[in-house]
């Protein structure tokens, strides 16, 4: 049976957008030029995530109100849902920061009189137009925002943005939000974080058959400017269907700006749980390094067990 997840928030804060790079591979830059078509209704998607099968429920922003006033429509939309994430960005924040507090109290409200197992996300959106002194300082900004919504602590606040700076930060979102359903994401993410932790300024992500990234991790000293560059040539690789092909298991050096950073992909190919590649980069300029972190990964990953 399928997880249904649905997605709440104002208009123009983004749901389709996440939806769109998270299971569809969709490409953040251009996303960033090119904007989707504001949803109607609600739109249902069907994807598959590892062991998951779901049903992602798309909700219009400029209907947000009467979802959260009309029970019949709430029936529809909150019922059966495994999670509800709400989505809100910086400038909703900025200037209805109570308004904001008081649709996710009511969702809340919703979730225990509809169905009290929902678990409700939250995502803080666009954080690329925080002031950087306030967005170094993220336990603070969560302290404030967990203070006004007045909710009990287990409703997770997670912190994204399709900027290039933090392009990252939604897969580790999405990453952490199916692990609490999927034993597969949680035990790929585990397996991952502890791979490359020994390593220095190297980042390791999975992909699935639509080329968008499963799970990922990297190393505390990586720059993470050099984040959304892997994941725009991965893109460009996978997407433009260029001659090039990094999938051969040799290592390839790639400029960026003033830096080289060194790619490893290989394939995984088990399509029975939708893992296509495996993908290294660091910024080490020893070739070896790429290749022992490739094989402590898989060692970890034990992937064999993944194919029977």
């Amino acid at each position: 049976m399928a997880r249904k997840l649905l997605l709440l928030g104002r208009a123009g804060v983004g749901k389709s957008t996440l939806k769109r790079i998270i299971f569809e591979g969709g490409d953040p830059n251009e996303l960033l030029v090119h904007s989707l078509e504001p949803t109607r209704g609600i739109e249902t998607s069907n994807y598959s995530w590892l062991d998951l099968e779901l049903s992602v429920f798309d909700t219009s922003g400029q209907e947000l109100d009467s979802l959260l006033k009309e029970e019949s429509e709430q029936i529809i939309a909150f019922g059966n849902a495994a999670a509800v994430i709400y989505i809100f960005d910086y400038d909703n924040w900025q200037s209805n920061s109570q308004e904001i507090a008081d649709e996710i109290k009511e969702v809340h409200n919703i979730i225990k009189r509809i169905n009290k197992e929902t678990k409700l996300m939250i995502i803080f959106h666009k954080i690329d137009l925080i002031p950087k002194a306030i967005r170094n300082n993220v336990k603070i900004l969560t302290y404030q925002i967990q203070s006004i919504i007045n909710l009990p602590m287990e409703h997770l606040l997670y912190f994204t943005s399709i900027d290039e700076e933090f392009v990252y930060s939604i897969h580790n979102a999405f990453s952490e939000i199916l692990s609490k359903f999927s034993d597969k994401t949680f035990s790929l993410k585990k397996s991952l974080d502890v791979s490359v932790r020994d390593f220095s300024k190297s980042i390791c992500y999975i992909t699935d058959y639509n080329n968008g990234i499963i799970v990922q991790s990297k190393s505390n000293d990586f720059d993470i400017n050099l984040i959304y560059e892997s994941y725009r040539i991965f893109y460009h690789l996978t997407q433009k269907k260029k001659t090039i092909d990094l999938n051969d298991g040799e290592t390839h050096l790639i400029n960026v700006d003033d830096k080289i950073l060194r790619m490893l992909m290989v394939p995984l190919d088990i399509p029975n749980i939708n893992l296509k590649s495996l993908v290294v980069a660091t910024e080490s300029f020893e070739e070896g390094v790429l290749y022992k972190l490739m094989k402590k990964i898989l060692e970890n990953l034990k992937i064999n067990k993944y194919k029977t």
